[in-house]
């Protein structure tokens, strides 16, 4: 699994957990964000690009808050996690660790950061609970003392992390990161719909499709993004010739959805349902002859391509991060993405395709070039205003460049992603120019075209 440019992606969910926490990916920030330290290099060289303009307040910890560095020895630095490791929708948020783990091993291996190792020394699980979340985030900062935490959780609630100042990190699945200046979510904290929609439009100008059907669950964080993408496009006289936004998320019934996109003359269909609905969706099409062009934004993991490849030939997907297929298709273009490649195989080897350890990687990676920012007598505090100061950060390489002294709070063009279409048992890279997988648009929607990269964009 890849991380869709379209927010966050979720793989597979149990059909009872997929009411609560049914989604698409809504567009980001800079659709593809990661870290501007190098992917883990030299524990003692700093690789990060930041402003030496003052940090705003609102940037910064609240006076005499986070003024200490609990955790942190002289030869390591404790951190915790709090993710949803068991219950029914554990599937959604356990791989986030994976790739936090594999990052901090892969920068032990090279030392550590001034010598000190980053351990994640307190795993814990909430279950899937919200009391249980609410538990575990007062054992972790008030028991265990870590100096940063890693959430991954449909029940994060910013509150005590943001009156404690501590440096947090995360999938952001609650729309609720951009309270404080010390929550640093996976791809930028800001969630918009809007940022999607021009690479939407390219697509469907790019596959020649005179018309377009959009089709989504009746819940917020499905809906919401299929809304936009609606407005955005025939606001610009594309004709979208059949909609459905009221889709119940439990076993979906598209059939009929189908049927009337066949009348419609649909020839191209832009889905916010989970993988489970776009299955269904991929059998009816097929048992209907109807033969379209598809862009799901949700990006289903390796063992649902595998399993379901047949269903899903040439359909496209959008992406924050460098697609795993250019390590292959562009050898030695993208040393960022290797390094990852390279990483999970030898420490996490059974999440090596998985998107949301992509995003455990990525806010692993921002955590150690913020602490390398900070220098070595480093506090919560000045890790924070650090962190702020980062303006290119792309996680060794991974993501499109993130700008940290504006993403709490707004988005800002040009909105940087990465197209790919199933070929095989493969997401292959498509419309790149030449070696370039990302393509970055303005806000304009009409006949849309891909301007410059921003500046660090990983690629050649």
């Amino acid at each position: 699994m890849q991380m869709s440019a379209v927010r966050r992606l979720q793989p597979r969910l149990p059909s009872a957990a997929l009411a609560l926490v049914t989604t698409v990916t809504v567009a980001i920030g800079a659709p593809g964000v990661s870290g501007a330290g190098a992917a883990p290099s030299s524990a003692h060289t700093p690789t990060f690009a930041a402003s030496s303009a003052p940090v705003p307040a609102k940037l910064q910890c609240p006076s005499g808050t986070a003024t200490g560095a609990p955790g942190v020895s002289a030869t390591q630095i404790n951190v915790g996690a709090i993710s949803t490791l068991s219950g029914p929708i554990s599937a959604g948020f356990a791989s986030f660790v994976p790739g936090v783990e594999a990052y901090f091993d892969t920068v032990n291996a090279k030392g550590g950061v001034d010598g000190r190792k980053i351990n994640l020394a307190y795993n814990l699980n909430d279950t899937g609970t919200q009391t249980r979340f609410e538990t575990e985030t007062h054992t972790v900062i008030d028991q265990d003392h870590a100096f940063a935490v890693f959430a991954s959780s449909y029940w994060f609630n910013p509150t005590y992390f943001t009156s404690t100042c501590t440096p947090t990190y995360g999938y952001n699945v609650t729309g609720d990161w951009t309270t404080a200046p010390n929550l640093f979510a996976a791809g930028g904290s800001v969630e918009t719909d809007k940022t999607i929609v021009p690479a939407i439009a390219y697509l469907i100008k790019k596959t020649k499709a005179k018309s377009v059907a959009v089709i989504a669950y009746n819940v917020s964080t499905s809906s919401t993004a299929c809304q936009a993408t609606i407005n955005g496009l025939q606001g610009a006289g594309y004709d979208v010739s059949y909609s459905d936004l009221e889709l119940t998320p439990i076993t979906p019934d598209v059939t009929p959805d189908v049927q009337r996109m066949r009348s419609a003359g649909t020839g191209f269909i832009v889905s916010c349902m989970t993988v489970d609905g776009n299955i269904a969706m991929a059998r009816a099409l097929k048992e209907y002859s109807l033969h379209v062009k598809q862009l799901w934004l949700t990006v289903p993991d390796q063992a649902v391509l595998d399993s379901d490849s047949g269903l899903m030939q040439g359909v496209y997907f959008n992406n924050a991060n460098v697609p795993l297929a250019a390590a292959k298709r562009f050898p030695g273009t993208y040393p960022g993405l290797d390094a990852y490649l390279v990483a999970m195989k030898r420490y996490e080897p059974a999440y090596i395709g998985d998107g949301l350890a992509m995003h455990g990687w990525e806010s692993a990676a921002l955590l150690v070039t913020g602490i390398k920012a900070a220098g070595k007598k480093f506090t919560q505090a000045s890790l924070v205003e650090a962190t702020n100061r980062l303006t290119e950060f792309t996680a060794g390489g991974i993501i499109a460049p993130m700008n940290w002294t504006e993403t709490h709070s707004k988005v800002v063009a040009p909105f940087c992603s990465a197209f790919v279409e199933v070929q095989g048992h493969n997401y292959e890279p498509a419309f790149t120019r030449g070696k370039q997988v990302y393509l970055c648009f303005s806000e304009t929607v009409r006949n849309p075209e891909p301007g410059p990269v921003k500046p660090g964009t990983p690629g050649p």
